[in-house]
Formats: C-alpha cells, structure tokens, sequence
C-alpha cells in the first residue's frame, strides 16, 4: 500500500512537471508569434496584446483584425493619392488618414476613428459596404467591435493592462529568447541527425 501510494504521488508530480512544462512552452511559442506578428503588421506588443484581450471578450479572431488593419493601412496608402475607392470610403465616414502635417496617420489610430464612424451608420448592408472597401472581406467579422465602439474597446485595453493580461517589453523579450534558444537547439538537433 506504501509502495503504490508513492507511485501515485511521483505519478502525480510528473503529471504536475509535464503540464508546467506545457504551459511554459506554450507561452514561448505565444510570445514569439506576438514578437512576428508585431514586426509584420507595425502594431506595437502592447497593442497586440490589448486586442488579443479585446477581441476575445466581443468573440472576434485576434487573427481577423490584424488582417483587417492591414487591409486598413493599404486603403489608407490608397486614400491618400485624394482619389479612388478607399479615398471615397473614407470621405463618406469623415475619417481623414492624414494629419495636420500631411503625413499618414497610425494605422491603430485611424482604425478606431473608422470603427465610430462604421458605428453611426444604421443600415447594416450600408455599414458592411463602407468597412469592406476599408477593411476587405473579413470587415462583417469585425461588426461585433464595431457594436461596441472605440470607447469599450479602449476601456478593455486599459483592463488588459490593469489586470497583468499585458506583458512589458522586457518580459516578452526574455519569452522570445528562450524561443530563440529552443529553434537553435531543435536546429542543431536536426543537423546531426
């Protein structure tokens, strides 16, 4: 009975090991995917982490609004020649993409500016026509956030922060790194065999 107790409870911690490690390795790869994803769509972690936060509260894909500014940034590059399709969207929801000096204003900045606007539009087919042309095929998915407006959205954010959900800087560049250091490794693993 004493022997099969003991097994049951080095069972158990190894049960506990493994599901650390789990966790552990999971974060790795989490903040590295946040570390790319930055580098790739200009929106700082800290931002990212706050819609990653946001978005699972109003049901939305983190992955569908990232997308989504990025369809926002190329509509704001095309709005600002002053002509075509992105430029007239924009003009019908009085959102400018350029500030007082003429230059393009942040993409983060515009896209809650553009979801008050789609916000005060009352016809649904009018209001996912406008957020297609800014935000391409997957605007409808955004409705939600759009419902709620920049105001909560915001106030999430802030929560994200309060709560600890954030994760600074530094935090996130030792994550990365020791994801740096298991892709040598496993690297290195594979070159010798």
């Amino acid at each position: 009975a004493i022997i099969n107790g003991i097994k049951s409870i080095a069972d158990a911690v190894k049960d506990i090991a493994n599901s650390v490690k789990e966790a552990f390795t999971s974060t790795v790869d989490w903040a590295d995917e946040l570390d790319s994803l930055s580098t790739q769509t200009g929106i700082s972690s800290t931002e990212l982490q706050k819609l990653q936060y946001m978005a699972g509260l109003v049901d939305v894909d983190v992955s569908t609004v990232t997308g989504s500014m990025r369809k926002l940034t190329k509509s704001m590059d095309s709005a600002s020649s002053g002509s075509g399709a992105s430029y007239e969207a924009f003009q019908k929801l009085g959102v400018s993409v350029k500030d007082a000096n003429g230059e393009l204003k942040s993409s983060y900045d515009v896209f809650y500016e553009v979801i008050d606007a789609l916000g005060q539009i009352q016809n649904p087919t009018e209001r996912d026509a406008q957020a297609m042309e800014i935000f391409g095929k997957s605007a409808q998915e955004l409705n939600p956030m759009i419902e709620k407006g920049s105001t909560v959205l915001k106030e999430f954010g802030k929560e994200a922060e309060e709560s600890g959900y954030v994760l600074d800087d530094q935090a996130l560049k030792g994550l990365t790194d020791v994801a740096d250091a298991f892709d040598r490794v496993q690297n290195a693993g594979d070159s010798a065999m």
